[in-house]
């Protein structure tokens, strides 16, 4: 049963300590797309604005405006989705791991 116990305590705390390190990774690419953004335009023709009118010049604008915005905003989340995966991983290492160094300083 000890060495069952064993087992469970370092493979948990091995999943946690793998689980904070791919974290920390997307959390640092996560970090570096929002503060250095890439924006990719995919437009395949040149928009001809001759012939436009001043309200069609408007709504394209904001269109753009708007799709900036959601890209930051999905920056942002991705931050938050890979931070919050270390806030959830730490605990449980620290507790797991000081439970494995309690049981070896009990031997």
């Amino acid at each position: 049963m000890f060495k069952l116990r064993n087992i469970y305590l370092y493979l948990v705390s091995f999943v946690s300590l793998m689980l904070i390190l791919i974290g920390l990774i997307f959390t640092i690419q996560n970090l570096t797309d929002l503060i250095f953004p890439t924006n990719y335009y995919y437009d395949t023709a040149p928009i001809d604005k001759t012939g436009q009118t001043e309200e069609e010049k408007k709504a394209y604008e904001e269109s753009q405006r708007r799709n900036e915005q959601n890209q930051r905003t999905l920056r942002g989340k991705a931050v938050a989705k890979s931070t919050s995966v270390v806030v959830v991983a730490l605990p449980a290492f620290i507790y797991h791991w000081r439970k494995i160094e309690k049981e070896k300083r009990e031997k």
